[in-house]
């Protein structure tokens, strides 16, 4: 006669278990995300100045928060991430930055310094040569990105373009703004920058690449930027491209022509018009060493 077998709870659940856990994948992966957001510009430090003259326990006001686009390529891994800060052209002349990134497996938090409602310039009442809250909301979008689980927050590289290029150049700086914050970015690309706020030494690698025929910003100071970091820790790469003016890597300005202040300047700084315009070649070059500067250093 057979006799009912008896299975101990335990084993029982064991058993169960192990028949749950191989129905399912040891991890899901995340899925790609695009979405709008908003995030929170830090206080800025008080000057030394301000030190003087405020009484103590002192702060600079609230500086708000920015819209910004978060992408995310999707996996189960911690993704290296980029702050992108585009110019207030149409943002979609920046879609195939980002969709390139993307593809290439960064996270990308992406603003412009036109927000809305307005879509006017952020803080050019009067127009400067610098954009003085530009290294707050840099730092406001790593800190987003830093605090993301997804994000592996040692791996947060910058990239701007034109006049805004002047951001990742000078927020390297570890003598400089970036001090104050406890997130830092690892390394820095700007595309036909400003360079007259790049001052060194640089507390992580950063690319240049500017258009040898770009008549609007001064490539003599992104030459000597280049020479005087060369004994730095992290020496300023700088890559002349022989037949690019300003705008190279963006098909939407077309062929190079010149153009008035509104078309080459929409961030309102101060500066007149000047040539703009696309070069193939030129943009293929820039995409092939932003990428390799990108693997190299934040993978």
């Amino acid at each position: 006669m057979r006799k009912n077998i008896t299975w101990p709870y335990t084993l029982l659940g064991s058993l169960l278990a192990i028949l749950a856990l191989s129905s399912f994948p040891a991890s899901a992966d995340m899925a790609k995300v695009d979405e709008v957001i908003r995030f929170e510009l830090p206080r800025a430090p008080l000057t030394p100045m301000q030190q003087k003259q405020l009484p103590q326990g002192a702060q600079n006001l609230d500086p708000g928060s920015f819209e910004g686009r978060y992408r995310h390529p999707g996996g189960n891994d911690k993704k290296p991430a980029l702050v992108v800060i585009r110019t207030c052209h149409d943002a979609s002349y920046y879609d195939a930055w980002l969709d390139r990134l993307n593809d290439w497996g960064f996270a990308t938090l992406t603003f412009s310094r036109c927000q809305p409602p307005s879509f006017e310039p952020d803080d050019a009442t009067i127009p400067a040569f610098d954009w003085k809250r530009g290294s707050l909301a840099a730092i406001g979008a790593l800190n987003f990105l830093a605090k993301k689980p997804e994000i592996d927050a040692k791996k947060i590289g910058i990239l701007s373009w034109s006049r805004l290029g002047m951001i990742p150049l000078s927020i390297l700086n570890y003598e400089g703004f970036a001090q104050f914050f406890p997130h830092k970015f690892s390394a820095g690309v700007a595309l036909y920058p400003f360079c007259s706020f790049a001052r060194g030494p640089h507390g992580g690698p950063i690319l240049i690449i500017a258009g040898a025929k770009d008549s609007w910003i001064d490539n003599t100071v992104c030459k000597r930027v280049e020479r005087v970091s060369r004994q730095d820790d992290f020496p300023v790469s700088l890559i002349m491209l022989e037949n690019a003016t300003h705008g190279f890597d963006i098909p939407q300005f077309g062929s190079p022509k010149q153009v008035t202040r509104s078309q080459i300047n929409p961030d309102g700084f101060a500066a007149s018009g000047g040539i703009l315009g696309h070069d193939k070649a030129s943009e293929a070059r820039a995409i092939k060493e932003v990428k390799a500067f990108l693997n190299k250093h934040l993978r």
